[in-house]
C-alpha cells in the first residue's frame, strides 16, 4: 500500500514538473497570485494662499539724483597785513555768522596805547608852544617852526591809532567763519599767517559728477535737497561750458580765475538760485534732476511684472485664482512702474 503511494506521488510530481518546464521553453511564467492593489488614501487638498498687494494710485517721478558738498564760491583767508604780536581775544569761533566789519580777533596793543598817551601829551605841548609863541608876539617864522612840531606830532599819533585799529582783525563780506586756525589767545602771529577763514554765504554752489552729462545742461533747472528741505537750483558749469570758459581765458592772455572756484573738467556745478541756508556750509546735498513725471497713476514695482510669449504680465488674484493679466506699462524707474492699462486700482496684485 505503501509503496502504491509513493507511486502516485512520484508520478504526479513528475507530471508538475513537465509542465513546468514546457511553460518555460514558450516563454511564459507561472508566478504566485499578485496581492489585490489597494487604492491610494485620498487626501484632499489645502487651498492655496498668496502673499498679495493692493494696486495704488500715486505720482511718480524719473529723476537723477546726485550727492554733492555745499561750497561757497568765494572764501577769504584773514591774516594781519603789517602787524605782529600777541593775540589778546577771539570774538568768535568756527561756525559763527559774522557781518561786514565784525572783529574776529585783537592783537594785544598794550604797548601802542602807552605810545599813543605819550604822543597825545606831546601834541598838546606842541600846540600850547604855537600859542604861547603867538600871545607873546613871535615872529611868523617861529610860529610856523612851532606849527610844523604839531603836524609831525600829529601824524607820528595818527599813525600809532592806525596800527591800533589794524591790531583788529575785522571780516571783509557778511558771511559765516568756517574755520579758525591753530591759534589761541596768548600765541604770537606774524604778518601774512593765516588766522581765520571766512566765507561768503551769498553764493554757494555743489559740483557734481553724474554718469550722463548731457542731461545737465548750462541754465538746467533743478532742486537741491539738504535734509528734508528742498531749495532751487540751476546748472551755471559743465564741460562743455568749462572748455569755452578756458579758450576765452587763453585768448585774452589771462589764465587767472577770478570766480573762486577750480574747476575740473568732469564736473557739473549747480548754484543756489535763492537764498541758500547759511548752516548749509559743508554738508552734503543732493541734487534732483526729474526728467519725466506723472501724476495720479497706478504704479506698481517692477518686479511684479514678468514676460510670458514675449509680454508683460502681472498675476493677479481674482475669485481666489491666480490669473495672468497683460498689462501696457508707462513711465518706468528703477524701481517702480506705472501701468496704463490691465491693472486698476484696488486689484490683489500677486507677490508669491
Amino acid at each position: 500500500m505503501k509503496k502504491l503511494l509513493k507511486g502516485k506521488l512520484y508520478r504526479k510530481a513528475v507530471a508538475f514538473l513537465t509542465a513546468a518546464a514546457a511553460l518555460c521553453t514558450s516563454g511564459c511564467y507561472l508566478l504566485p497570485d499578485e496581492e489585490e492593489v489597494l487604492n491610494p488614501p485620498t487626501v484632499k487638498a489645502s487651498d492655496v494662499s498668496y502673499t498679495t498687494v493692493t494696486a495704488k494710485k500715486k505720482d511718480l517721478e524719473k529723476k537723477i539724483v546726485c550727492t554733492g558738498t555745499v561750497t561757497a564760491e568765494n572764501q577769504y583767508n584773514l591774516s594781519y597785513e603789517k602787524q605782529s604780536g600777541a593775540i589778546s581775544k577771539f570774538y568768535v569761533r568756527a561756525g559763527d555768522t559774522v557781518k561786514e566789519g565784525d572783529v574776529i580777533c585783537d592783537i594785544d596793543t598794550y604797548e601802542l596805547e602807552y605810545q599813543i598817551e605819550e604822543k597825545e601829551l606831546s601834541l598838546k605841548k606842541a600846540q600850547l608852544n604855537v600859542d604861547i609863541i603867538y600871545e607873546s608876539g613871535g615872529s611868523q617864522a617861529q610860529i610856523d617852526s612851532a606849527y610844523v612840531d604839531v603836524q609831525l606830532l600829529e601824524r607820528e599819533l595818527d599813525k600809532l591809532k592806525k596800527q591800533k585799529e589794524d591790531a583788529s582783525l575785522k571780516s571783509p563780506i557778511d558771511g559765516i567763519v568756517s574755520s579758525i586756525a591753530d591759534v589761541r589767545a596768548g600765541d604770537s602771529v606774524s604778518p601774512g599767517q593765516k588766522i581765520a577763514t571766512v566765507i561768503d554765504t551769498s553764493a554757494l554752489y555743489i559740483a557734481i559728477k553724474p554718469e550722463d552729462m548731457t542731461k545737465f545742461d548750462v541754465g538746467t533747472s533743478l532742486s537741491i535737497r539738504i535734509d528734508k528741505e528742498y531749495y532751487d537750483g540751476e546748472v551755471f558749469m559743465n564741460p562743455a561750458a568749462l572748455a569755452e570758459y578756458q579758450d576765452e581765458k587763453k585768448e585774452d592772455h589771462n589764465d587767472v580765475d577770478d570766480t573762486g572756484i577750480e574747476y575740473e573738467a568732469d564736473t557739473v556745478y549747480v548754484r543756489f538760485t535763492n537764498t541758500p541756508p547759511t548752516e548749509a556750509v559743508g554738508q552734503l546735498a543732493d541734487v534732483v534732476l526729474v526728467l519725466d513725471s506723472v501724476t495720479d497713476a497706478v504704479v506698481i514695482s517692477n518686479n511684479l511684472i514678468k514676460t510670458v510669449d514675449g509680454e508683460k504680465v502681472v498675476y493677479v488674484l481674482k475669485d481666489g485664482e491666480k490669473v495672468a493679466v497683460t498689462v501696457e506699462t508707462g513711465l518706468e524707474t528703477g524701481s517702480q512702474t506705472e501701468i496704463v492699462s490691465g491693472i486698476n486700482e484696488g486689484d490683489e496684485l500677486i507677490l508669491k
